[in-house]
């Protein structure tokens, strides 16, 4: 361990965000009481939502509630950046994470990139991309500065609200071309975000995409 690692771990020790234990952002107890899915692909759960499915599979790690839930809302509205690192080695633990060319993740507006500070999706990818050694690049741009889609209750306006709102940066057009690529969110509630995405990355000639997601909010 560096010497600027054992400071911050002397000064600032990390603690679970459940139980408020010391140790990693949850502990050993509040870990097994996760929800994980143990049907790998959920493509079949979540194409009923869409006329046309634009990813070739999806892969959810757990349900969002309890511990789970605590975590990923600290990482995304309580400057939790720090635990991004986690949730990827988690991911990698849990999923069988495919083969791949490429990883990429759910943009932010930038409007938004700049009040949060950092993109919680790019962070776990980036870490991801360290541990399995396939390459992160920043491949989508959201167009528009919509409300989150938590806040939409109406699951007809959620699909519609995301048509079109993402498209692939000028430079990447012919990088991706026949590439297989892994899209990274945290949550997912009926799978319109993802599906938007890769849409754009199929208008792109994206050979295959991968969605690897953190939480569902599926029943």
């Amino acid at each position: 361990m560096q010497l600027q690692e054992l400071i911050l771990e002397l000064f600032f020790p990390e603690f679970c965000l459940n139980c408020q234990n010391l140790g990693p952002p949850l502990c050993q107890n509040c870990y097994h009481d996760l929800n994980f899915y143990f049907t790998q692909n959920k493509i079949q759960e979540i194409s009923a939502n869409f006329e046309e499915v634009y990813f070739d599979q999806v892969q959810i790690m757990a349900k969002f509630e309890g511990s789970l839930a605590k975590l990923l809302k600290a990482l995304k509205y309580q400057s939790g950046k720090n635990i991004a690192p986690f949730l990827a080695r988690m991911l990698y633990r849990h999923l069988l994470i495919p083969q791949a060319d490429l990883i990429t993740f759910i943009p932010l507006h930038p409007h938004k990139l700049r009040i949060r500070g950092y993109n919680q999706c790019q962070e776990i990818a980036l870490e991801l991309g360290k541990i399995t050694q396939i390459p992160v690049r920043n491949l989508l741009q959201k167009k528009q500065n919509t409300s989150a889609q938590a806040q939409i209750k109406n699951q007809k306006d959620r699909l519609q609200r995301m048509q079109g709102l993402f498209q692939i940066r000028e430079k990447y057009q012919d990088l991706v071309v026949n590439k297989t690529i892994i899209i990274i969110d945290d949550v997912l509630t009926t799978g319109a975000t993802l599906n938007a995405a890769s849409q754009a990355l199929k208008k792109a000639s994206v050979k295959e995409i991968f969605g690897l997601i953190v939480a569902s909010k599926m029943e």
